[in-house]
C-alpha cells in the first residue's frame, strides 16, 4: 500500500496525547493502522509524551478511550475485524456499534457509526464506481480515512490508507474511481453546504 496524503505532525501529536474528539480520533486511528509512516510516528510521540510524564509527579490514569489502543498494520490480517467478526474494517471499529447500510443515493449508501460522547458524527460512506458526488463545502470539519479503492478532487487523488482533511476553506466535487469505487470512514462536525442552483434544491434532503 503506498500512502500520498497524512495527517499533519500536529494533528498526530493531539491524537497521540489523547487531546483530539473521539469521533474525529476514530478516523485518524483507522490511518494510523494502515500506514507503516504514521504508525511509527505515533509511536515516537507517545514514547516523548511517556518521558515527558516520568518527569513530574504520577497520577492515576485509566486505559484511554477505545481508538488509543491501536492495531499495528502488520497485524491488520488477523485483527481487522468488528465485533461480529466482519472482515475487511479497521481494527479500531471494534468496540462500537456499527449500523446497517443504508442507501442515500443512488450506488451510494452510508453506514453509521455510535461512538457515544462524540463531538464528530462518524460513519462509513460506499460508492460505486464513476459517481460523481455534488460540489459541496462545510461549515465544519470533515475527516476522512480510505478504507478501499479510490477518489479524486480538486486537492488530489486519494487512495486506500490516505487521509484527507477538509474544513470551511474547503470547496470540492470528489470524483470516484471508475473502476475500484471506494469505501471510507468518515468524521463530519458542522454540516455539509452543496453548491449551485441544484444543491440548493437538495440541501433540505442531505442528513450526513
Amino acid at each position: 500500500m503506498s500512502v500520498a496524503h497524512r495527517p499533519s505532525d500536529e494533528m498526530l501529536a493531539s491524537f497521540a496525547a489523547g487531546q483530539l474528539d473521539e469521533g474525529l480520533a476514530v478516523v485518524v486511528a483507522a490511518h494510523v493502522e494502515m500506514d507503516h509512516v504514521s504508525w511509527r510516528r505515533v509511536q515516537e510521540l507517545q514514547a516523548v509524551q511517556g518521558a515527558l510524564l516520568d518527569a513530574i509527579e504520577p497520577v492515576s490514569m485509566d486505559a484511554g478511550p477505545p481508538h488509543s489502543r491501536l492495531v499495528e498494520p502488520d497485524k491488520l490480517g488477523v485483527d481487522r475485524a468488528s465485533p461480529g467478526g466482519e472482515p475487511g474494517l479497521p481494527g479500531v471499529l471494534r468496540p462500537y456499534a456499527l449500523g446497517p447500510w443504508r442507501p442515500i443515493g443512488i450506488r451510494i449508501a452510508l453506514r453509521r457509526i455510535e461512538v457515544p460522547g462524540a463531538e464528530a458524527r462518524v460513519f462509513m460512506l460506499r460508492a460505486g464506481p464513476g459517481i460523481a458526488l455534488p460540489h459541496h463545502k462545510h461549515s465544519g470539519l470533515e475527516w476522512t480515512t480510505i478504507l478501499s479503492g479510490a477518489y479524486e478532487h480538486e486537492y488530489g487523488r486519494y487512495a486506500a490508507g490516505d487521509f484527507d482533511e477538509a474544513d470551511s476553506d474547503s470547496d470540492h466535487t470528489p470524483r470516484v474511481d471508475p473502476i475500484e469505487g471506494c469505501t471510507c470512514i468518515v468524521a463530519m462536525t458542522g454540516n455539509v453546504l452543496l453548491q449551485g442552483w441544484l444543491g440548493r434544491l437538495l440541501q433540505p434532503l442531505v442528513r450526513l
